[in-house]
């Protein structure tokens, strides 16, 4: 199975050709789409995409990143073998967020005599793997890769107090944030807290997204536009709208509000009930 994250858009041919490439060198393999909708060269974005994704997928999985993906000198073509999973992509920082603390179990930066673009390459290494080539036979191992700061180093935990922010905005214009589930419990311990965002508070957390009380006089309808924390299926904290509509009449959390990709989020708990 190959998975595929890029930027390449979906007007152009750019997916259709890589594809091609793929079905024309390996057999009996099945692609599947991640995303193509990256914003363009943003690394950190794709990222996180993969981050969220690819532990769904089968062991031996081979996940192609084709985002920002040129190769050189300081960004050489790499395959990394991370969790039971192989990466290919460049060393441009984009698989910081896959790693934990532990790493990954081994790397290579892939053989390249120069001739081949980086997608006829990343399909190269993809069709090695794919005949049963050990990782290390592809190129030249390397012990650490290019970093980023990752989604967790910006979360900061004190006695009563969270401090994040906000790191993806998908296509419903929900914020999603690096504050997690199991820090929240951790810090808050079941006590009463108030969400900070910009001049706006929020102090009840959804269980879903349409956690709402339903009356004869108050429908779901009727709650379009209410601000809203909830986890996610990620568990990490979202910031969204209710019926947020990031391009249409209505608005989200973006454009109502201001908020923005790595404005900070914080939650501050109280050993009392917050009156």
């Amino acid at each position: 199975m190959i998975t595929l994250t890029t930027d390449f858009g979906y007007k152009d041919y750019y997916v259709g050709a890589l594809k091609g490439k793929i079905y024309s060198n390996i057999s009996n393999c099945n692609i599947v789409d991640i995303s193509h909708g990256i914003t363009s060269y943003n690394i950190e974005e794709a990222g996180f995409v993969i981050a969220a994704t690819y532990n769904n997928f089968p062991k031996g999985t081979i996940h192609i990143v084709a985002v920002d993906a040129f190769i050189s000198e300081s960004t050489p073509a790499v395959c990394m073998k991370y969790n039971g999973h192989y990466f290919i992509t460049v060393d441009n920082g984009v698989l910081t967020q896959l790693l934990s603390s532990d790493g990954f179990e081994s790397a290579v930066y892939i053989h390249n005599d120069g001739s081949l673009r980086s997608n006829d390459l990343f399909v190269y290494c993809a069709y090695q793997l794919s005949e049963g080539r050990k990782l290390k036979s592809l190129g030249v191992e390397v012990e650490s890769l290019t970093k980023l700061n990752r989604i967790s180093d910006s979360l900061i935990l004190e006695d009563n107090r969270i401090s994040g922010k906000i790191v993806y905005e998908d296509t419903y214009g929900n914020l999603i944030t690096n504050i997690t589930k199991e820090a929240f419990d951790k810090i808050g311990r079941g006590k009463d807290f108030v969400i900070r965002v910009k001049s706006n508070s929020i102090s009840r957390l959804n269980k879903y997204y349409a956690d709402f009380k339903v009356t004869e006089s108050m429908t779901l309808k009727d709650r379009a536009g209410d601000l809203l924390a909830v986890f996610n299926d990620l568990d990490l904290l979202v910031i969204t709208i209710f019926y947020s509509r990031p391009n249409n009449p209505g608005g989200s959390p973006r454009t109502l509000l201001s908020l923005q990709l790595h404005d900070n989020i914080s939650i501050e708990f109280a050993v009392e009930p917050i009156t």
